[in-house]
């Protein structure tokens, strides 16, 4: 598992789940005396830390942090610590701690190299029953909901901190801490401190917030909601292993459609607002792009839950451009056919040229098996000699041509979601030559 930092430094596609919460704080604080950790700052030291291989000592430092908040999210990057000093112990009494404040992969457990041969203590034994009573609710679903408590209570909150501007980073305190506990892991993987929230929010956009209210009908959403119950209905059909978590839509900073996490999916409702009277005034140009209609909601909630399907175990390519593509890819193609609308966009149409798709296979077969994402993956406002994401779409091509190329379409479909070799997938496919 790489360190959460990493995960900051990029944008990624989509949406969040979880089973019910342990929610609120144990013990019962003024909101001005709890600790609200500015996570970019509590990063900062990792690579010293990390270099030094003094996990246990930053793992301390997240649980420390930690302890007003009580993110599950943090809970698990404390674990995959502890993991790295071979603290058994300490995994397994953290992972309880983040799915008390929910968790929900049920395959989190594989995440941890050879953790799964370790649970013999009767806490060990007591974490893989939670395990299996979670994936035994998700499987079934029914499970599947879309959920807006966070969107709905965010009005009053937004309404407070624009009428008083000098006060909106103590309102958006209040927010995290008052409002559903999913908001405690949104935080952390994309708000990150109270300043983002007030500079997005308050100083640049507070039009566009304003005018998104009236976008969430709530007739609309109970057609796509069922929209997206048939595809999966369809998905559950193709792959009988899915679950289903909860998707909570919530109010981001204009900095991702969705994000897909250990707990689940979170969708940011804040990306569904487009229409031609959508105010852009402080909005910067990859916003104005990216901000997509709120009928797009379906796709993008089916491709998060593709990443929730995940479960890879190469650990040697997980972070290469390879396996970063294939991993987006699959979700894409797998909406493709579980929803039965082929795949069309502005990149397929730009590869459609030979030449383009000559100069950017050159150019994967440099990068394939580095960790440098810049020309393929979140890059929608720094790229310029292409169009952005194009390892979205090279990673859907290789998939849905790994699947096409296969003779026995299930097992096609399982290692597409679990493979142990990244480079298996991509000599299966039609774009094996990128390899040599």
């Amino acid at each position: 598992m790489k360190h959460l930092k990493s995960k900051y430094s990029v944008l990624l596609t989509f949406v969040l789940v979880t089973l019910p919460i342990a929610c609120k704080n144990d013990v019962e604080k003024p909101i001005t005396e709890l600790h609200l950790p500015d996570i970019n700052a509590l990063f900062d030291s990792y690579e010293t830390i990390d270099s030094l291989k003094d996990y246990s000592r930053f793992a301390n430092k997240l649980i420390g942090a930690n302890e007003d908040l009580q993110s599950s999210q943090i809970y698990v990057e404390a674990a995959s610590l502890y993991h790295q000093d071979g603290k058994i112990d300490k995994v397994i009494e953290l992972l309880h701690k983040a799915i008390d404040h929910g968790m929900a992969n049920p395959k989190i457990i594989s995440k941890y190299e050879g953790l799964n041969e370790k649970l013999t203590s009767s806490d060990g034994k007591r974490l893989e029953q939670r395990l299996d009573s979670i994936h035994d609710k998700l499987k079934d679903i029914s499970h599947f909901g879309l959920e807006m408590e966070s969107m709905n209570q965010f009005w009053s909150y937004f309404e407070r901190a624009k009428k008083d501007p000098d006060n909106a980073k103590v309102i958006f305190k209040e927010f995290i801490f008052e409002g559903p506990s999913e908001l405690r892991d949104f935080y952390v993987v994309r708000y990150l401190n109270l300043e983002n929230m007030y500079a997005q929010i308050i100083n640049a956009s507070p039009d566009y917030y304003e005018y998104l209210k009236g976008q969430f009908d709530p007739d609309s959403l109970t057609a796509l909601k069922s929209k997206t119950s048939d595809w999966m209905r369809t998905f559950k059909k193709i792959y009988p292993k899915a679950v289903f978590p909860k998707v909570f839509v919530v109010p981001g900073i204009l900095n991702s459609g969705g994000t897909a996490t250990e707990m689940g999916m979170f969708v940011g409702g804040d990306m569904y607002g487009r229409s031609d009277s959508m105010p852009t005034q402080g909005l910067n140009d990859w916003q104005k792009e990216a901000i997509m209609n709120f009928a797009e909601l379906p796709k993008l909630t089916l491709h998060e839950l593709m990443h929730f399907q995940q479960s890879y175990r190469d650990t040697k390519n997980a972070e290469t451009v390879m396996g970063a593509i294939i991993a987006e890819g699959v979700c894409d193609f797998f909406v493709e056919l579980s929803s039965g609308e082929e795949l069309v966009n502005e990149n397929l149409a730009y590869l459609e040229d030979p030449d383009n798709m000559t100069k950017i296979l050159a150019d994967l077969q440099e990068d394939l098996l580095t960790e440098d994402n810049s020309r393929w993956l979140y890059n929608g406002e720094s790229i310029e000699d292409r169009p952005h994401d194009l390892g979205y779409t090279l990673g859907y091509l290789i998939s849905k041509s790994y699947y096409e190329n296969h003779k026995d379409k299930q097992q096609a479909i399982y290692e597409l979601f679990n493979t142990d070799d990244f480079t298996s997938i991509l000599k299966g496919s039609s774009y094996a030559f990128v390899l040599e």
